[in-house]
Protein backbone atom coordinates (compact mmCIF):
# COMPACT_ATOMS: atom_id res chain seq x y z
CA UNK A 1 0.00 0.00 0.00
CA UNK A 2 1.13 3.67 -0.31
CA UNK A 3 -0.32 6.23 1.02
CA UNK A 4 0.82 10.36 0.03
CA UNK A 5 -0.07 12.72 2.54
CA UNK A 6 -0.34 16.26 0.68
CA UNK A 7 -1.38 20.00 1.76
CA UNK A 8 -0.15 23.16 2.82
CA UNK A 9 3.24 23.87 4.10
CA UNK A 10 2.65 23.31 8.37
CA UNK A 11 -0.23 21.06 7.57
CA UNK A 12 1.23 18.08 9.65
CA UNK A 13 2.52 15.86 6.54
CA UNK A 14 5.72 14.76 8.30
CA UNK A 15 4.48 14.49 11.47
CA UNK A 16 1.42 12.74 11.22
CA UNK A 17 3.58 10.68 8.22
CA UNK A 18 5.90 9.29 10.61
CA UNK A 19 3.18 8.15 12.60
CA UNK A 20 1.34 6.50 9.87
CA UNK A 21 3.80 4.82 8.55
CA UNK A 22 5.05 3.41 11.98
CA UNK A 23 1.32 2.03 12.64
CA UNK A 24 1.45 0.30 8.95
CA UNK A 25 4.75 -0.86 9.55
CA UNK A 26 6.40 0.80 6.14
CA UNK A 27 9.39 3.64 5.36
CA UNK A 28 8.24 7.14 5.67
CA UNK A 29 9.45 9.20 2.82
CA UNK A 30 9.47 13.12 3.18
CA UNK A 31 9.58 14.68 -0.47
CA UNK A 32 11.80 17.23 0.11
CA UNK A 33 14.27 15.18 1.49
CA UNK A 34 14.49 13.28 -1.09
CA UNK A 35 14.69 16.36 -3.12
CA UNK A 36 17.59 17.80 -1.30
CA UNK A 37 19.64 14.48 -1.55
CA UNK A 38 19.57 14.32 -5.31
CA UNK A 39 20.27 17.81 -5.82
CA UNK A 40 22.70 18.21 -3.07
CA UNK A 41 21.35 21.22 -2.18
CA UNK A 42 18.71 23.08 0.36
CA UNK A 43 15.61 23.61 -0.80
CA UNK A 44 16.07 27.09 -0.14
CA UNK A 45 19.19 27.55 -1.77
CA UNK A 46 17.82 25.54 -4.81
CA UNK A 47 14.83 28.45 -5.24
CA UNK A 48 17.74 30.93 -4.73
CA UNK A 49 20.35 29.92 -7.26
CA UNK A 50 18.08 28.03 -9.96
CA UNK A 51 14.77 28.67 -9.56
CA UNK A 52 11.25 27.51 -8.65
CA UNK A 53 11.32 25.27 -12.04
CA UNK A 54 14.40 23.33 -11.06
CA UNK A 55 13.22 22.60 -7.98
CA UNK A 56 9.91 21.51 -9.55
CA UNK A 57 11.55 19.48 -12.02
CA UNK A 58 13.34 17.59 -9.27
CA UNK A 59 10.35 16.96 -7.30
CA UNK A 60 8.42 15.53 -10.42
CA UNK A 61 11.14 13.27 -11.04
CA UNK A 62 10.91 11.69 -7.49
CA UNK A 63 7.49 11.67 -7.12
CA UNK A 64 7.80 9.03 -10.29
CA UNK A 65 10.74 7.38 -9.33
CA UNK A 66 9.08 6.89 -5.82
CA UNK A 67 5.78 6.02 -7.15
CA UNK A 68 7.54 3.06 -9.74
CA UNK A 69 9.08 1.40 -6.46
CA UNK A 70 7.80 -1.82 -5.53
CA UNK A 71 7.30 -0.89 -1.98
CA UNK A 72 4.56 -0.21 0.45
CA UNK A 73 5.36 3.72 2.06
CA UNK A 74 4.12 6.56 3.48
CA UNK A 75 5.08 9.66 1.46
CA UNK A 76 5.18 13.23 2.96
CA UNK A 77 4.72 15.64 0.07
CA UNK A 78 5.95 19.12 -0.35
CA UNK A 79 2.75 21.72 -0.10
CA UNK A 80 3.69 22.78 -4.11
CA UNK A 81 3.54 19.00 -5.02
CA UNK A 82 -0.14 19.73 -6.85
CA UNK A 83 1.40 22.28 -9.20
CA UNK A 84 2.09 19.86 -11.88
CA UNK A 85 -0.34 17.91 -13.61
CA UNK A 86 1.86 14.57 -13.63
CA UNK A 87 2.01 14.86 -9.99
CA UNK A 88 -1.41 14.80 -9.72
CA UNK A 89 -1.88 12.02 -11.80
CA UNK A 90 0.60 9.53 -10.03
CA UNK A 91 -1.03 10.69 -6.86
CA UNK A 92 -4.71 9.82 -7.24
CA UNK A 93 -3.56 6.72 -9.54
CA UNK A 94 -0.43 4.93 -7.75
CA UNK A 95 -1.19 6.17 -3.83
CA UNK A 96 -3.94 6.64 -1.25
CA UNK A 97 -3.88 10.53 -1.18
CA UNK A 98 -4.68 12.04 1.68
CA UNK A 99 -5.51 15.98 1.86
CA UNK A 100 -4.69 17.58 5.26
CA UNK A 101 -6.45 20.65 5.30
CA UNK A 102 -5.77 22.67 7.66
CA UNK A 103 -7.03 26.80 8.06
CA UNK A 104 -5.39 29.57 7.26
CA UNK A 105 -5.02 30.93 10.91
CA UNK A 106 -3.77 27.72 12.18
CA UNK A 107 -1.14 27.55 9.45
CA UNK A 108 0.13 31.26 9.84
CA UNK A 109 0.76 30.00 13.94
CA UNK A 110 2.34 26.56 13.05
CA UNK A 111 4.50 28.73 10.46
CA UNK A 112 5.58 31.96 12.23
CA UNK A 113 8.56 30.58 13.60
CA UNK A 114 9.62 28.65 10.89
CA UNK A 115 9.86 30.99 7.66
CA UNK A 116 13.53 31.15 7.24
CA UNK A 117 13.24 27.18 5.94
CA UNK A 118 10.29 28.42 3.13
CA UNK A 119 11.46 30.19 0.25
CA UNK A 120 8.12 31.36 -0.58
CA UNK A 121 7.32 32.73 3.09
CA UNK A 122 10.10 35.06 2.76
CA UNK A 123 8.23 39.00 2.04
CA UNK A 124 6.97 40.94 5.14
CA UNK A 125 3.55 40.01 3.70
CA UNK A 126 4.25 36.32 4.16
CA UNK A 127 0.31 35.69 5.86
CA UNK A 128 -0.74 37.21 2.96
CA UNK A 129 1.03 35.30 0.53
CA UNK A 130 -0.04 32.04 2.52
CA UNK A 131 -3.48 32.71 2.17
CA UNK A 132 -2.66 33.61 -1.73
CA UNK A 133 -0.56 29.92 -1.88
CA UNK A 134 -3.67 28.39 -0.01
CA UNK A 135 -6.49 29.61 -2.39
CA UNK A 136 -4.16 29.02 -5.34
CA UNK A 137 -3.73 25.08 -4.53
CA UNK A 138 -7.07 24.23 -2.57
CA UNK A 139 -8.93 23.12 -5.87
CA UNK A 140 -5.74 21.27 -6.44
CA UNK A 141 -5.62 19.47 -3.12
CA UNK A 142 -9.10 18.27 -3.78
CA UNK A 143 -9.09 17.48 -7.21
CA UNK A 144 -5.70 14.93 -6.13
CA UNK A 145 -7.13 13.28 -2.81
CA UNK A 146 -8.71 10.58 -2.59
CA UNK A 147 -9.42 11.09 1.54
CA UNK A 148 -9.97 14.60 2.87
CA UNK A 149 -8.61 15.21 6.90
CA UNK A 150 -9.91 18.55 8.37
CA UNK A 151 -8.27 19.38 11.28
CA UNK A 152 -9.87 19.78 14.53
CA UNK A 153 -8.38 21.96 17.01
CA UNK A 154 -9.27 19.56 19.84
CA UNK A 155 -7.21 16.57 17.93
CA UNK A 156 -3.85 15.70 18.95
CA UNK A 157 -1.45 14.81 15.86
CA UNK A 158 -2.15 11.70 17.70
CA UNK A 159 -5.97 11.97 17.51
CA UNK A 160 -5.78 12.94 13.64
CA UNK A 161 -3.45 9.97 12.53
CA UNK A 162 -5.79 7.50 14.34
CA UNK A 163 -8.55 9.12 12.50
CA UNK A 164 -6.51 9.16 9.37
CA UNK A 165 -5.59 5.45 10.01
CA UNK A 166 -9.19 4.61 10.04
CA UNK A 167 -10.03 6.47 6.73
CA UNK A 168 -7.19 4.71 4.95
CA UNK A 169 -8.29 1.42 6.14
CA UNK A 170 -12.18 2.18 4.99
CA UNK A 171 -10.98 2.78 1.62
CA UNK A 172 -8.27 0.21 1.63
CA UNK A 173 -10.95 -2.43 2.60
CA UNK A 174 -8.66 -3.45 5.81
CA UNK A 175 -10.14 -5.66 8.33
CA UNK A 176 -11.37 -4.03 11.08
CA UNK A 177 -11.88 -0.70 9.14
CA UNK A 178 -13.92 2.07 10.92
CA UNK A 179 -16.62 4.54 9.31
CA UNK A 180 -15.72 6.73 6.04
CA UNK A 181 -16.22 10.29 7.73
CA UNK A 182 -13.68 13.09 6.36
CA UNK A 183 -13.72 11.84 2.59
Amino acid sequence: MKIALIGMMGSGKTELGRMLASHYGVDFFDLDSVVEERAQMRIADMFCDLGEKHFRDIEENSVKTLAERDISMVLGCGGGVVLRDANRLILKKQFITVWLEVPLLELARRLSGKREHRPLLSSGNWVVDLENILHQREELYRESAIIQYTWRQNHSPEDSAEIIESLIDTRAGLQGAAGTDGY
